[in-house]
């Protein structure tokens, strides 16, 4: 099938409606068109991938959620609340701060993410052509890539496991705490505040990431801490030794600092750094376009309303107390 028979045969799904079908084909179009460069063809089939993706979505016919429902053994409950236990009791709430951010059990191992994905693939990713594509229809990079794809969707079972599981009763085992060591804007700032590890200007930002995260307006506490976290998380690693600076030649010779990419957070220096672990997690919950890409969505305006919500801000203060947990400034 060439190219012209791949978009006669999307034209004749779109007509008939099946809007699914219309979109792989003129996918199929397009990777033909851009080989031979045909520019007029390339920008009808691109607009027409997102077209067709989006009527799909708003259908309802091709999309489903799906709801999976797990009951707890009595042997794997008590477990839990062990853990939960042993995260909080005894501890004032910086030393609980403090194990939170410098224990692994809070986030996924991806080398043990990875060795699931590859026993579990299912075979129709290997052999079947596959996409992802965003809520506004546009199709994801690595959608395509079945490996990527599988590992990806396996990586946020884990995340969302550890995180309503694990990471959110214990913060509101603390919260729960009444007196001097509850989990309040004021104690979580003064731990933000202990070392003078983050710097005055960010601390003021972060107040009012905070603030708003305890007054329950999560859409303002998102907007304000995640681009915080970059600058802290950046600040950080230079502490550590690795070059956050960049040089442009553009218009003359000029300096800035790096902003946060997928490249830097998959690099020898930043990985030595910091572990593969937090790096891969950043990764996935503020960039990658096959996870939560929160940063990427804030600086665009494409976060919804929905994934500005409790469990999305206590992700973000997470990856805070994993900097404050393991990095001790000194003078």
């Amino acid at each position: 099938m060439n190219e012209l028979d791949s978009l006669n045969k999307a034209k004749e799904h779109e007509n008939n409606g099946d809007f699914f079908s219309a979109a792989h084909f003129y996918k199929i179009a397009l990777e033909e068109f851009l080989k031979k460069g045909d520019s007029e063809n390339i920008k009808l089939c691109k607009n027409k991938i997102v077209e067709m993706n989006k009527k799909s979505i708003s259908s309802g016919k091709d999309f489903k959620s799906l709801n999976v429902e797990h009951k707890f053994t009595k042997e794997q409950q008590e477990q839990l609340d062990r853990f939960i236990e042993n995260a909080t009791k005894d501890k004032t709430l910086q030393q609980a701060l403090q194990e939170i951010g410098g224990r692994r059990s809070f986030m996924p191992i991806i080398k043990e993410v990875r060795e699931s994905a590859k026993r579990t693939i299912p075979v129709s990713y290997s052999i079947m052509s596959i996409s992802a594509i965003s809520d506004e229809g546009h199709l994801l990079k690595g959608g395509d890539n079945g490996e990527i794809h599988w590992l990806m969707k396996m990586y946020d079972i884990q995340q969302q496991t550890i995180l309503q599981l694990y990471l959110v009763p214990v913060i509101q085992k603390l919260i729960s705490n009444k007196g001097d060591d509850e989990f309040n804007l004021k104690n979580l700032l003064d731990y933000f505040k202990k070392g003078g590890l983050i710097n005055e200007k960010s601390l003021k930002f972060i107040e009012k990431g905070l603030k708003a995260f305890f007054d329950k307006d999560y859409t303002t506490a998102l907007h304000i801490l995640i681009p915080r976290f970059e600058s802290v998380f950046l600040n950080t690693s230079e502490l550590l030794g690795i070059d956050i600076i960049s040089l442009d030649q553009d218009l003359g010779l000029s300096t800035r600092r790096k902003a946060l990419s997928d490249r830097h957070l998959s690099s020898e220096q930043f990985i030595n750094a910091w572990g593969e672990d937090f790096c891969f997690q950043i990764r996935f919950v503020l960039l990658d376009p096959l996870g939560y890409k929160f940063r990427h969505k804030l600086a665009h305006g494409d976060i919804s309303e929905e994934e500005c919500n409790f469990n999305s801000c206590l992700l973000v203060i997470y990856l805070f107390l994993v900097i404050l947990g393991r990095v001790k400034k000194t003078n």
